[in-house]
């Protein structure tokens, strides 16, 4: 592909590199949001494009914006203020929406979603070949680049589904790259072993299901679903002691659990829900701050006698962010994750409509419902991970300033 300039260039390698390094690279991706963020006021200070946001933009940046200054506000309602800096360095990221948005609407005639589809395809199959080694090579839970599995299998599942997006590109090598990303993020997620996220890969699966164009099921792709699955079975068969330990493991302790015993996983999952609930009631407006997150659910922990485990979350993003800032942290987090969907809906219909809301749905929807056992944001590769597609999401809707003839943004060698 040829580019108008450096800077169209580097927006391009910039869309694929977020899509392709989560799962194998991990924080790296974190590492470029913050990197993409500053060049951004750099470039801006220098006038080398323009600052312009869409009314759809303006409510991302708004959104994320109260989202930082909820929790940051409730912070101060708390104990222990000397450490709210150590603890909330983390929202930073949310705020690159304000200059990296207008830096990528800066050269829009890329097309953002096929690329970021096409590195999230390459990136489910390295997380696929990474987990595989793991797994087969050193008797491992798959962790990817993450150097978490839990975080390891949603970003799978999110690659997964954003590799779907190009099911109905005309080119058929790009179809069949998708199949293999659909493919290889799925089975990544069954190498993380990790349940809450292997149960909402089911409706994720569903929804690709939806949105797959059966005219573009080509024989060709055919062929390339059926090779897949050979692979697929074959991945399984090496990794089947782990899988098979796992659910031996599950069935254990829901036993524990049904018998009023606690088990390592889901009972202490159970004791951190009780105990935040407990937590929220305590401060249910304006919660504890999230400096105080764990400390307190620590404290109602001890009144069971049984010992208590080192957390930084209470593997309930709502229940979390809930005992962090009550219902005003909880109801800007729910707004974190349904205002793009809905600025994707509300979005001019171009061409790119359909991929765009399914990109915003699917993402949203790992995010939020992985969210209810598993961690979600306050985790610096899912934090920059949403970001990034939220951005994409809203650098990708039609600008109808420029679209009616008003003059475009003129970027210059970056």
């Amino acid at each position: 592909m040829t580019y108008k300039n450096a800077f169209e260039r580097n927006n391009a390698i910039s869309v694929f590199l977020m899509g392709a390094l989560p799962a194998v690279a991990g924080s790296a991706i974190s590492v470029m949001l913050v990197s993409f963020m500053v060049w951004a006021v750099i470039s801006l200070a220098f006038r080398r494009f323009e600052f312009h946001l869409t009314p759809g933009d303006r409510l991302v940046a708004w959104t994320f914006t109260a989202f930082v200054g909820l929790v940051l506000a409730t912070a101060l309602f708390g104990e222990n203020l000397e450490q709210i800096p150590w603890h909330t360095l983390w929202l930073l990221p949310f705020l690159s929406v304000w200059v990296v948005i207008p830096r990528l609407r800066a050269t829009p005639d890329l097309d953002y979603l096929h690329i970021f589809a096409v590195g999230a395809a390459v990136g489910a199959v390295g997380a696929l070949i990474i987990g595989l080694v793991q797994v087969v090579g050193f008797d491992q839970r798959a962790e990817g680049g993450a150097g978490n599995a839990a975080v390891f299998g949603i970003i799978s599942l999110c690659l997964a589904a954003i590799a779907s997006l190009n099911l109905d590109d005309p080119r058929r090598n790009d179809r069949m790259l998708a199949v293999a990303g659909i493919v290889a993020g799925l089975l990544a997620v069954v190498l993380s072993l990790t349940r809450g996220v292997a149960i909402v890969a089911i409706g994720v699966l569903i929804v690709i299901v939806i949105y797959a164009p059966r005219q573009r099921l080509t024989n060709a792709t055919r062929v390339a679903w059926l090779g897949l699955a050979v692979a697929v079975a074959a991945a399984l068969y090496g990794a089947a002691d782990l899988i098979a330990d796992r659910l031996l493991l599950t069935v254990e302790e829901l036993n524990s659990v049904v018998s009023g015993e606690n088990s390592a996983n889901i009972g202490e999952r159970l004791r951190l829900w009780i105990a935040g609930w407990s937590a929220i009631g305590e401060s249910p407006l304006w919660g504890h701050g999230i400096q105080n997150r764990m400390a307190k659910v620590s404290e109602l922990l001890l009144r069971d006698g049984l010992p208590v485990q080192h957390y930084s979350h209470a593997h309930n993003a709502f229940i979390t962010f809930a005992i962090d800032g009550g219902i005003v942290v909880l109801g800007a987090v729910i707004a974190v994750l349904i205002v793009p969907v809905f600025v994707a809906w509300r979005a001019p219909r171009d061409i790119r409509h359909r991929k765009r809301f399914f990109l915003a749905l699917q993402v949203s929807l790992i995010f939020g419902l992985c969210g209810l056992t598993q961690i979600m944001f306050k985790h610096d590769i899912m934090d920059a991970f949403y970001i990034f597609s939220t951005i994409l999401v809203a650098a990708s809707i039609t600008d109808i300033r420029a679209r009616d003839g008003a003059k475009a943004p003129m970027p210059s060698e970056d």
